[in-house]
């Protein structure tokens, strides 16, 4: 098999893995530990979507359910968007 093809059955398998945590979900409502299944599923889907990614086969979307990457910038916010909040628990600040 290529690398393709072992993504592709991969990513099949992560799709029926959500299916089947879905249901499971169903039948025992959401505990912690459905929770914690329904976390693991995503994190693989996401090391499947670097994977991919890293043999230059991904795509814009994340293997297993749609969604895109959407990247922050590290530049600083403009101190203006800031002007008229409070401080939790102090309250706005005073100008005088």
């Amino acid at each position: 098999m290529s690398v393709k093809d072992d993504l592709t059955a991969a990513a099949s398998h992560v799709v029926g893995l959500r299916h089947s945590v879905s249901a499971l979900r169903e039948h025992l409502g959401t505990t912690i530990d459905v929770q914690r299944l329904r976390d693991d599923v995503a994190r693989l889907a996401d090391d499947l979507d670097l994977l991919a990614r890293g043999a230059g086969l991904g795509s814009g979307d994340r293997v297993g359910q749609p969604g895109e990457i959407v990247f922050i910038p590290d530049d600083d916010y403009d101190p203006a968007l800031w002007s008229d909040a409070e401080d939790e628990g102090v309250g706005p600040r005073r100008t005088d």
